[in-house]
């Protein structure tokens, strides 16, 4: 679609409705530019509407989305062929980024972006580009190619103990719990928590689980179950 000839059609996805309400206002003062649909949930996002057929460009939150399973980019992507997507996270892992593209995303803007950010992404996707604005200083625009083509340092963004603890938080344990089992402090759980909420982007313990399994951090009970 060419933006410069006709308005760009939006569809929001994002679980705060706080957030989708600003974003959608925010969008709404962009000239050639309008929201058409706002979901508030991965269920009404991945069944679909009649007014996706008139979108060109997705702004879907990443807590709505997952690198597999019924609610994957790559089945959005088959839904809607000819949306543009574009993934907004506070999460920048290299491995995770190209992970997004491979389902078909179109291009990544960090939650920290400003408002001319937030437009200027919008017009790239319309006409096309693929694109990662970083979360680094100077923020940026740069190519997907230079950070979908680079091999991540790591592949898990954990270190083995934080991955240990992650394991056993996402088996219920308490913090006192765990410090017994690895033999710890509850000081030293407790720090592991934080450090591993901080790198996964996550700012409350109950999107803390969800958060991994979307990553493939862990294996979603669901997915545990079928392969019994």
């Amino acid at each position: 679609m060419n933006y410069k000839y006709n308005t760009i059609q939006v569809l929001l996805a994002d679980e705060h409705q706080l957030v989708l309400s600003a974003i959608s206002s925010l969008i709404e003062s962009f000239d050639d530019m309008t929201v058409v649909a706002e979901v508030g949930s991965e269920q009404p996002l991945m069944k679909g509407n009649d007014v996706y057929n008139d979108v060109d460009v997705a702004i879907i939150d990443a807590a709505l989305i997952s690198l597999n399973g019924e609610a994957s980019v790559s089945k959005f992507k088959t839904m809607c062929p000819k949306v543009r997507i574009v993934i907004l996270s506070s999460y920048t892992s290299d491995s995770f980024i190209r992970r997004l593209f491979d389902e078909g995303i179109d291009g990544f803007l960090h939650k920290n972006s400003n408002v001319n950010t937030l437009k200027m992404a919008i017009q790239k996707a319309a006409l096309g580009e693929r694109f990662v604005f970083t979360s680094m200083e100077p923020m940026q625009f740069v190519e997907a190619s230079s950070v979908v083509g680079k091999s991540a340092i790591h592949d898990n963004p954990l270190t083995s103990r934080q991955s240990e603890v992650l394991e056993l938080v996402a088996k219920g344990f308490r913090s006192k719990a765990i410090a017994d089992q690895l033999n710890v402090s509850i000081k030293t759980i407790e720090t592991h928590r934080a450090d591993i909420m901080r790198r996964l982007g996550v700012r409350h313990m109950a999107g803390l689980v969800h958060e991994a399994i979307k990553l493939g951090l862990l294996v979603s009970p669901n997915e545990t179950d079928k392969s019994k």
